[in-house]
């Protein structure tokens, strides 16, 4: 846990630095004055939006280890994505979250074989949900959110392109053993040839296993396609309650002139465009992205505190009761039993 507790303190550092260079030539009393002005009955809607979003993703977790024959309760299903969103914000490109949340489910007795496809599956149709969710709002509204020029079009672009591509080579590495055997031939080619790499039969042995869980997750979406339906349904829900929060938001502030869908739109623009960023939970970019955005949106006087709000719902509040949440599920044991004794 010592790396992690580093990793933190990274990441607060990054936050910290981010706000003092977005904030430093700004007027502090006028964005305090702009959130004192703004609607509390839409404050509140953003906030039932981020807790059915936790809801839905731990009703997931939940669904589908189920279908894997190992019953688990709601509150434990909580631990899990607690897990995965706390360690998944402080860690690079959202790498780290993973292997955790599969740690834990294996200190509850759910094997590894079990865990990681689940996690594996959950990646998977989360990268389908979103892809879904943006193809469907970029063809009624993509004149408009590819309005804005410069390094936004740029960005959400590429991630568009490299979501779509990451779909791909899971499909490929599921369905097609052709396209299997020749990227694990590659790739054993480069670790064989590469000398910075250290423990090159033990990275071998995972690359085989993690194949094995990919032919495991086709078996499953062959035999049982309900599963993939219900998973993408309640994955879609999830990332929709994420994108509404945009608009709650936006209303919050007393703004009216833009549409539900078409902030939903620009939203998954910003999401889209941050995930390329290799920096924890993507912060500078996310900031950014959303910057530009809510010049268009908001205004130039309300651009800053909009975004700031957002923030405060979308990432750094799920950050928060993650990181409490985690704690108590990981130490529940722990403080049990001294409190027995």
């Amino acid at each position: 846990m010592k790396k992690y507790f580093w990793t933190t303190i990274f990441f607060l550092v990054l936050v910290g630095l981010t706000y003092f260079f977005v904030l430093k030539d700004c007027d502090i009393n006028l964005i305090i004055a702009s959130f004192n002005n703004t609607n509390q009955t839409y404050l509140f809607l953003t906030f039932l939006t981020m807790f059915v979003y936790v809801f839905l993703g731990a009703f997931f977790i939940k669904r589908l280890l189920g279908h894997f024959k190992y019953p688990t309760k709601l509150s434990t299903a909580y631990g899990y994505l607690f897990t995965e969103i706390y360690f998944s914000s402080i860690t690079p490109s959202y790498i780290g979250g993973q292997p955790v949340q599969v740690l834990e489910m294996k200190k509850e007795g759910i094997p590894y074989e079990i865990s990681s496809v689940v996690v594996l599956f959950n990646s998977m149709i989360n990268r389908i949900a979103l892809i879904l969710v943006a193809t469907i709002l970029f063809i009624f509204f993509g004149s408009e959110v590819f309005a804005i020029k410069g390094i936004y079009n740029v960005l959400v672009i590429l991630g568009y392109l490299t979501a779509i591509m990451v779909i791909g080579i899971f499909f490929s590495l599921i369905y097609s053993q052709k396209v299997t055997k020749i990227l694990l031939k590659i790739t054993f080619y480069l670790i064989d040839h590469l000398k910075f790499i250290k423990n090159k039969e033990e990275l071998k042995e995972k690359l085989e296993e993690a194949v094995k869980n990919y032919q495991t997750c086709s078996k499953i979406t062959k035999n049982k396609p309900l599963i993939v339906v219900e998973s993408l349904i309640i994955l879609v829900l999830q990332r929709l309650c994420l994108l509404l929060a945009s608009y709650t938001v936006y209303r919050a502030f007393g703004l009216s002139q833009y549409g539900v869908f078409l902030i939903m739109a620009f939203q998954i623009c910003v999401n889209l465009g941050s995930d390329l960023m290799p920096t924890p939970g993507g912060v500078i970019a996310n900031e950014g992205l959303l910057l530009v955005v809510n010049n268009l949106l908001y205004g130039e006087a309300l651009a800053l505190s909009g975004m700031l709000m957002l923030r405060c719902f979308n990432f750094y509040f799920l950050v928060l009761i993650s990181a409490i949440g985690y704690f108590i599920f990981h130490y529940r044991k722990k403080l049990s039993k001294s409190l027995r004794n």
